[in-house]
């Protein structure tokens, strides 16, 4: 199954569907979503609500933000005992366990609540001694654990403490694969930055263009990970320390907007590809815009247009997302911002139209 993120909720498809069923949170704009496990959900909406369910979007439920943790504008979900990371507008990241309790009076010189996993008391015991929040560009940045006040947040580093408004705004994280996973997240002007300490320190990695727009790990192969960007696919195995350019075929259409690597086969990649973004046009934020499918079948070292039944370029629109569906992973939706959906049930051999009437489809979600 897939979810989708839209400017009217949430909404589901899964194989065999003629078209997305509305699932949950009407007449609410999700600009982030996640399933770190069966039957837990985590958006964020455009207002920077954070919510979670634990039975499918059946009910959901607020939780407030840690004091000065900044407009939320990423999020992502992962682990066993699922746990919320979010990213914010130039105030770095949190982090919360999933269901862990909500205080109603809240003392702020009381002890955080809800924190029972013994990793989570690891991480905590990485930040203490910190002394501040910001360290000089492309250095580790520390974390002061006595910021967490409320809700069960606890306050991580901050990517990229740049001058810049635009630094420090995260727009997108990941996690890597393995025993000892490696934290990622991309910054609007500063590129990607990676954690080797569950957040406690970030480095920036190497090589890359300053505007990563999406990340993936790669679960069979740890330490292998792909990123769009403004300027091409770049590829790292090992784990973001040193990068390669795999834009072949991308020349004339470098400006990636999001990447796609099939489960089971990870040499197969899809993503949306441009020769400008959104910044380029003065006009409207998708006036002239000309976004393209491309796939790659050997880890991204050469690249093809797609044309099986979808259009050679897709005008005035972009490209918000590509998700394979676990279930099934020859099922892949593709999702315009315009709202547009498309879908192929063959691994690519045909595209077709999903859906044209949903409002601005902004981010899919696969769901085991």
């Amino acid at each position: 199954m897939i979810l989708i993120g839209t400017d009217n909720g949430i909404y589901r498809w899964f194989e065999g569907a003629a078209w997305p069923v509305f699932h949950s949170l009407q007449n609410r704009s999700i600009v982030d979503l996640a399933s770190p496990g069966p039957g837990v959900l985590v958006a964020l909406d455009r207002a920077g609500h954070v919510l979670e369910s634990v039975n499918n979007g059946q009910d959901w439920r607020t939780i407030p933000l840690a004091e000065g943790a900044g407009s939320p504008t990423a999020l992502a979900a992962w682990g066993d005992s699922p746990f919320i990371l979010l990213g914010t507008r130039t105030q770095g990241l949190a982090r919360r366990l999933v269901g862990a309790p909500i205080p109603v009076h809240h003392d702020p010189n009381a002890p955080v609540q809800g924190f029972a996993p013994a990793w989570i008391g690891r991480a905590r015991s990485l930040a203490a001694g910190a002394t501040g929040l910001l360290a000089p560009k492309r250095g580790a940045v520390r974390t002061d654990p006595a910021i967490a006040k409320l809700a069960g947040w606890t306050r991580l580093g901050v990517p990229s403490p740049g001058k810049s408004k635009q630094h420090g705004v995260i727009r997108a994280l990941a996690l890597g694969a393995g025993t000892s996973p490696i934290w990622y997240a991309a910054v609007r002007g500063a590129g990607l930055w990676r954690s080797t300490d569950l957040g406690a320190s970030w480095n920036q990695c190497p090589g890359l263009p300053v505007d990563v727009f999406a990340i993936r790990t790669v679960p069979e192969r740890p330490g292998s990970v792909y990123v769009a960007t403004s300027d091409g696919c770049w590829f790292s195995n090992d784990a973001g320390q040193t990068w390669e350019d795999r834009s072949g075929g991308l020349e004339q259409t470098r400006y990636l907007s999001t990447i796609e690597v099939k489960p089971g086969a990870p040499d197969v990649l899809l993503a949306g590809a441009a020769p400008r973004g959104p910044h380029d046009f003065a006009s409207g934020p998708f006036d002239g815009l000309a976004f393209s499918l491309y796939e790659s079948k050997d880890g991204g070292k050469a690249w093809s247009l797609v044309r099986r039944g979808n259009p050679d370029v897709f005008e005035n629109d972009m490209i918000a997302d590509l998700r394979h569906d676990p279930a099934a992973p020859d099922n892949v939706v593709l999702a315009l911002t315009s709202g547009e959906l498309w879908v192929t049930p063959n691994a690519g051999a045909f595209w077709m139209p999903l859906s044209r009437q949903i409002r601005a489809a902004r981010k899919l979600c696969p769901v085991a």
